[in-house]
């Protein structure tokens, strides 16, 4: 298969590019490309004209602002596995981008194309979600923040408004006594989409779980804050038959569906194995974890 004939257009600024965002109506956003031009190749997407991001550097910058770190669109996930700040705060997601594909993709994707393709089992917005992360969304005239969590409004679907574009990733710098883990069943090691997975956080006060999230991936439209199964763990002290309850609520919490890679009995009791897993490592990295 080849690609259609299609308008290429390589900016090198963000502001030239959010110009073109609004001149040319039929055109498509394109980060990594591992995702578009496949579809487009295969006809499952159309465009007259492709706006590349690869030339803006502002958008591939990881850098600390204030007490969060803030990472352009345009970092890959090889750029996550190797930084020093992330390996530091937020070990979870390195093991997220880990898991991602194989190596050469991994150099050529992006966490933003990763969270704007909305795909319901993309590996990186179930650990942003646990860390409570947030967006820059900007167009030509305005600027706004979004909680990530809210960005998803169904498969392939977001609040991403014609014209705006996905600029940068905020992720708040965990508290002390704070741990979060991503753990991913797929049905092969390499270049496999997620059967299912769970990100989990949890932060202790005097023994006590003061803060919990549990995120599910690839078993309902979008990623699923499992918000009865958070709010069970919160005030109360750490525990495996404590863990194990989470887990067999967010197991009912989960609304998979049966595909080729697995049916929705399969993927729930994925779900309760790993969140009782990723419950287990939070908790060890919430006490190894000073602040």
């Amino acid at each position: 298969m080849i690609l259609p004939e299609i308008e290429y257009h390589a900016p090198r600024t963000l502001a030239e590019a959010l110009k073109l965002l609004v001149k040319l109506k039929e055109a498509r956003i394109m980060a990594g490309g591992t995702d578009l031009l496949v579809e487009l190749k295969q006809g499952l997407v159309e465009a007259e004209a492709l706006i590349s991001l690869q030339n803006i550097k502002e958008l591939k910058k990881i850098e600390k602002k204030d007490q969060s770190l803030r990472l352009g669109a345009m970092v890959t996930p090889q750029e996550i596995i190797s930084h020093p700040l992330i390996k530091q705060h937020f070990p979870a997601l390195v093991e997220a981008a880990k898991s991602m594909a194989s190596p050469q993709v991994r150099s050529l994707a992006t966490i933003g194309g990763n969270i704007a393709s909305a795909v319901p089992s993309a590996d990186l917005p179930p650990t942003l979600i646990a860390a409570e992360a947030s967006l820059e969304l900007q167009c030509t005239e305005s600027f706004r923040e979004v909680n990530l969590l809210e960005f998803f409004t169904g498969p392939r679907l977001t609040i991403c408004r014609d014209e705006e574009l996905l600029i940068s990733i905020l992720i708040p710098v965990p508290p002390p006594k704070t741990g979060i883990s991503f753990l991913k069943f797929s049905l092969r090691e390499a270049n496999a989409l997620a059967v299912a997975s769970v990100a989990s956080r949890i932060t202790l006060e005097n023994e006590v779980i003061s803060q919990a999230s549990v995120v599910l991936g690839a078993v309902a439209p979008s990623p699923l804050l499992a918000l009865k199964a958070s709010e069970l763990l919160e005030g109360k002290k750490p525990s495996p038959s404590l863990f194990e309850k989470a887990a067999s609520i967010a197991k009912d919490e989960a609304s998979p569906i049966s595909d080729i890679r697995s049916s929705i009995w399969y993927r729930k009791e994925l779900i309760q194995v790993l969140t009782r897993r990723s419950l287990a490592e939070s908790l060890k990295r919430a006490q190894k974890n000073p602040g």
